[in-house]
């Protein structure tokens, strides 16, 4: 019982999706065919195409075709929404040390107007950020010197500074990733 109500539903959602592409696409379908009878005219005598057309049993009541259209724009809009939004609402900061390397595994509190994040970078010193929200970012970390920048300072790039510690851990780290033969 239940699933002949799945069924019939997705049945019904898509008969509108059905019935609204026809709509929307029948008509363009039929000018390319004139364009290419027309193009094909110059060069061939009689040339045609058919053309699209509806049987007099298929008619489609226009509630149909315009509930069609509406739940394509709805799958359109949707799946806009789940690609281009995470590309608006957030913005990719990467953190760089003064020598130019960047920052793995940094700490930061990202302070925005509902609280405040603690976050990490990652491998590459890349964080995603909300763009409209943040007031400010404050990088946390015993390796690099603390640092906080406002809202019209951050840009896509940040500079810190390397304490101490974090010189000393970058210098041992590349005399221990040497390769063996050097």
């Amino acid at each position: 019982m239940i699933l002949d109500s799945i069924i019939g539903f997705f049945a019904s959602v898509l008969g509108f999706l059905g019935a609204g592409i026809a709509m929307a696409f029948v008509p363009l379908i039929n000018l390319i065919a004139a364009g290419i009878e027309a193009v094909a005219g110059i060069f061939v005598t009689g040339f045609s195409l058919r053309r699209i057309e509806r049987r007099k049993g298929d008619w489609i009541s226009p509630a149909s075709a315009a509930g069609g259209i509406i739940v394509m724009m709805i799958i359109i809009g949707l799946s806009g929404w789940f690609v281009i939004a995470p590309k608006v609402i957030y913005r990719e900061v990467t953190l760089i040390a003064e020598d130019g390397h960047s920052l793995p595994f940094a700490a930061l509190m990202i302070h925005t107007e509902s609280g405040e994040q603690h976050r990490r970078t990652d491998n590459a010193g890349n964080i995603l950020i909300p763009r409209f929200s943040t007031t400010s970012i404050t990088v946390k970390d015993p390796r690099y010197v603390e640092k906080t920048w406002q809202k019209s300072e951050i840009k896509s790039e940040l500079i810190v500074g390397r304490t101490t510690l974090g010189s000393g851990l970058d210098s041992l780290a590349d005399r221990l990733l040497k390769p063996a033969n050097e």
